[in-house]
């Protein structure tokens, strides 16, 4: 299977990307994944849909993460109570390549909540894109000491529940792209 993840903050020093880097680690180890291709949208400077042109090498990039991949990964922060508007920006200027596609999300926030506003936002955003989405969610609460200064994640709860996360997104992508 080929996975693109992509990576949804538009910060510099996201604790979103550590945990979508984390996750593309982790899929990489994974017997069942050829591939893991990973989008990020700090890379991708697309001007806001409508008020100009985005490069066409950066949209036939983007386009062809998202064309290529057998599963999409999502990996969200919260800003204000949705993802953010760069993010969605970004994904506004594509629309087929989400349709039929197994989709899974990582909500990522720094307080206790995990980005459950974000999960709503994005999962209503995910249906009407007619994507098909993992039912099993992460919510990735307190990102800022997630992680150890080696990069291993030391928080009980995001150990116990990314695996499972991960697993159920596999799975599914596999039933759909058999």
């Amino acid at each position: 299977m080929r996975i693109t993840i992509i990576q949804g903050s538009p910060r510099d020093q996201a604790n979103t990307a550590k945990v979508a880097r984390f996750f593309e680690e982790q899929l990489a180890q994974k017997d069942a994944v050829s591939a893991v291709r990973f989008l990020d949208i700090r890379s991708f400077n697309f001007p806001n849909w409508g008020m100009g042109e985005a490069s066409k090498e950066d949209l036939a990039l983007f386009q062809s993460g998202l064309v290529d991949a057998d599963g999409l990964l999502f990996v969200v922060p919260e800003y204000n109570g949705r993802v953010p508007g760069a993010f969605k920006n970004t994904l506004d200027y594509f629309r087929g390549e989400y349709k039929k596609k197994p989709m899974a999300i990582a909500t990522v926030s720094g307080g206790p909540f995990g980005g459950v506003n974000a999960l709503y936002d994005f999962r209503d955003w995910a249906h009407y894109m007619e994507g098909i989405l993992s039912p099993t969610k992460l919510l990735v609460s307190k990102a800022g000491v997630l992680f150890n200064e080696h990069g291993v994640p030391v928080e009980e709860h995001f150990n116990l529940n990314y695996p499972a996360f991960l697993d159920d997104f596999l799975w599914l992508t596999q039933k759909i792209a058999k």
